[in-house]
C-alpha cells in the first residue's frame, strides 16, 4: 500500500509518502469477529498494521443487512504487517525494517539506482453506469418516498460504472488521478484499488479522536470569478447545508459511544475546501476516546462512515441494501494503517478505481446524498461530474 499525502489545511497526516511492502504478519480474521479481536492482535505483535475494511463489515455490525462479495476480490477485511515501511519527508527518508542499519542502507540505495519504465499510453479509459438515467431517476424516486414517509432523513444512494474488459498498468493509471489528500495505490494478490480520496475517515493520536465527514459537492468553475461564485453557491445551499448538518449528529452521536462525557465537539461546520476538479464541504468533529474503549471499539461504533451511508444509519443500510443490486465490496470502507502505538489514520474510499487483473474490468462507483430538498436530475449530474476526473486517463 502506497500512501500520497497531497497538501490538506489539517495536516496531521503521517508523511507525505509512506510505503508498507511485503508482508512479514498478515491478519485474515473471521469478519464476524474481527473488529472484537483487533486491538487483541495489534497488542500482540506491537507493530505497523496496514490494511482495509470494506463495506460490507456493516453486515457484521448491523444485523440483517447482506454480505456481498467485492466485483475485485478484496476480502470484508485484511490487515498486513508490512516487512518494509518506507517514510518520505521533505528532508529525510525513513525505513524501518526488521533487520540490521546495514539493510536498511541496502534498500534505500536500491531506491536511488532503480529506474521507471511506464508503459506508452494512448487509448482513454472508457467506462459506462450499470444503470441508465432513467433507472437511477426511478430509484431516487423511490427513496424520496421514504424520506417523505418518515424512514429516513437522508441516504448516500451509489451507482456503479464499469468499462469491457481491458487490460491497464495499475501504477501508471495512479498516477494520473487528481491529486487528494488521502490517496492511496494498494496492490493485495491480483486486486488494484487506486483510489483519489478527499475524505478522512477517522484520525486516532492517543485518545483523540477526529473525523471529517465530507457532504456537498460542487465544479469548479472555469475562471476565477465563476468558481468563486460556485463555491457560495454551495456555502448557501439549504439542500448541501442540510446533508452535512444530517451526518454531523449522526457522527457526533457515533462518536458519543466510545467518547468521555462532554468530549464531543464539533470544531468546524460546513467549511468549503477546494480540489483540482470540484469544491467540497466538510465538516470537523472531535471526541476523547474512554480508556474503557480499543480501536475495535472504535471501529464497530463508527462504521461505515455517515457520510457514505445516512441516517438513521441502521434503517438506511438496510434500503442502500436493496436499492443498490450491485455490491459496493472495498469502496465506501476504509484503508489506512495502524502505528506501533496504536494511533490510526483510514481514509473513507471514494474516488477510487478497482481492477482486478483476472476479471480484467475496471469498476467505480459514484453516489450523492439524497434529501427531502433532492432533485433527481441534479443528483444525476452530480454523479456524472465525480466521474469527469477520469475523462484525462490513458490506458
Amino acid at each position: 500500500m502506497y500512501f500520497k499525502n497531497h497538501p490538506y489545511p489539517h495536516g496531521w497526516q503521517q508523511a507525505p509518502w509512506m510505503l508498507a511492502a511485503g508482508v512479514r504478519h498478515e491478519w485474515k480474521p473471521q469478519p464476524e469477529r474481527a473488529l472484537a479481536q483487533l486491538a487483541s492482535f495489534h497488542a500482540s505483535l506491537h507493530d505497523w498494521m496496514v490494511g482495509h475494511a470494506g463495506y460490507h463489515m456493516a453486515a457484521h455490525i448491523w444485523p440483517g443487512i447482506s454480505r456481498k462479495p467485492c466485483l475485485c476480490g478484496f476480502p470484508e477485511i485484511y490487515f498486513f504487517v508490512p516487512e518494509i515501511l518506507v517514510l518520505v519527508y521533505p528532508d529525510q527518508v525513513q525505513i524501518g525494517i526488521h533487520g540490521s542499519e546495514a539493510e536498511a542502507r541496502r534498500i534505500f540505495e536500491e531506491i536511488s539506482k532503480s529506474t521507471v519504465n511506464l508503459p506508452q499510453l494512448r487509448h482513454p479509459l472508457s467506462i459506462f453506469p450499470v444503470l441508465t438515467r432513467k433507472q437511477y431517476l426511478d430509484t431516487i424516486h423511490a427513496i424520496l418516498h421514504h424520506i417523505r414517509r418518515g424512514d429516513c432523513y437522508e441516504l448516500n444512494f451509489c451507482q456503479l460504472f464499469a468499462s469491457d474488459q481491458v487490460k491497464i498498468s495499475p501504477v501508471e493509471t495512479f498516477t494520473q488521478l487528481p491529486p487528494a489528500p488521502f490517496s492511496l495505490c494498494y496492490r493485495l494478490h491480483d486486486s488494484y484499488l487506486l483510489c483519489a480520496s478527499p475524505e478522512r475517515y477517522l484520525l486516532k493520536r492517543g485518545r483523540q479522536i477526529l473525523m471529517q465527514p465530507m457532504k456537498g459537492t460542487i465544479r469548479r468553475g472555469s475562471n476565477a470569478q465563476e468558481d468563486a461564485q460556485l463555491q457560495l453557491s454551495l456555502q448557501q445551499s439549504p439542500k448541501e447545508r442540510a446533508e452535512n448538518t444530517i451526518v454531523v449528529d449522526l457522527v457526533r452521536n457515533d462518536l458519543s459511544r466510545t467518547a468521555v462525557p462532554g468530549s464531543v465537539k464539533v470544531t468546524e461546520w460546513l467549511k468549503i475546501y477546494s480540489y483540482p476538479t470540484v469544491h467540497q464541504m466538510i465538516s470537523t468533529i472531535c471526541s476523547e476516546m474512554d480508556t474503557a474503549y480499543q480501536i475495535g471499539d472504535l471501529l464497530a461504533t463508527t462504521f461505515p462512515m455517515g457520510s457514505m451511508t445516512g441516517a438513521p444509519k441502521k434503517k438506511v443500510l438496510e434500503l442502500i441494501d436493496h436499492y443498490e443490486s450491485w455490491p459496493r465490496g472495498i469502496y465506501s470502507g476504509t484503508a489506512g494503517y495502524i502505528t506501533p502505538e496504536g494511533d490510526m489514520e483510514m481514509n473513507v474510499i471514494i474516488r477510487s478505481l478497482l481492477y482486478a487483473q483476472d476479471d480484467r474490468r475496471v469498476y467505480y462507483h459514484a453516489g450523492s446524498g439524497i434529501t427531502c430538498y433532492c432533485h433527481p436530475e441534479a443528483e444525476w449530474e452530480e454523479c456524472l461530474i465525480k466521474t469527469k476526473q477520469l475523462a484525462h486517463i490513458r490506458i
